[in-house]
């Protein structure tokens, strides 16, 4: 795969560009995430752009996140994420639309539904809503109030491409803990640029 002076993949350059275009023509919605689906899947279908620093993982969180691309202000996120062996993360939600892809490996993805009012501080009920093995080209999109955990059940990496609508590092979201049935702030990851 050509890199470009910067060490950027042209493929990635190219993908963030059609991103941009997508977003600017396009309303949030199902119609603008079905676009971005069908530009992300020649990334899985063609993995020679993946490089091995991103398999690269923080041993504390249990998982890696690099950054392929931060839009400038309060703009999209592209990156990838890699899970170790039998690690995951608790219910959590992104206050933004996401669009996660899988690459290499397997990803157990558990969609969770909010069964309280939301009224008490610290407080959520929830319950099991769903279940996706993400694979290599399989999609799971999500909305704001989407709650979804995730685990890797497999003895190697996983690798996942991950596409929000805006920085997660700038995002308040909570994060669910359905046995005590209480919610908090979801810690801030460590990221790398990619």
């Amino acid at each position: 795969m050509a890199e470009t002076a910067n060490g950027v993949h042209a493929m990635i350059e190219t993908l963030v560009a059609d991103i941009r275009r997508i977003l600017r023509e396009e309303p949030a919605g199902d119609a603008m995430l079905t676009d971005l689906v069908e530009r992300l899947a020649p990334l899985a279908a063609d993995t020679s752009w993946i490089d091995e620093d991103l398999y690269e993982t923080d041993a504390a969180q249990g998982f890696g996140i690099s950054i392929l691309h931060e839009e400038p202000g309060d703009g999209f996120l592209l990156e990838t994420v890699c899970w170790e062996p039998g690690r995951g993360v608790a219910p959590h939600d992104h206050q933004t639309w996401g669009v996660v892809m899988g690459l290499t490996g397997e990803e157990i993805n558990v969609d969770w539904r909010r069964t309280d009012d939301g009224s008490a501080p610290g407080k959520a009920a929830l319950e099991q809503a769903g279940e996706t093995v993400v694979t290599g080209g399989v999609v799971k999109t999500f909305r704001p109030d989407d709650i979804h955990s995730i685990r890797n059940a497999s003895q190697r990496p996983s690798l996942s491409l991950h596409l929000y609508g805006r920085s997660l590092a700038k995002t308040d979201r909570s994060e669910f803990n359905p046995l005590s049935g209480t919610v908090v702030p979801c810690p801030k990851r460590v990221r790398r640029a990619g």
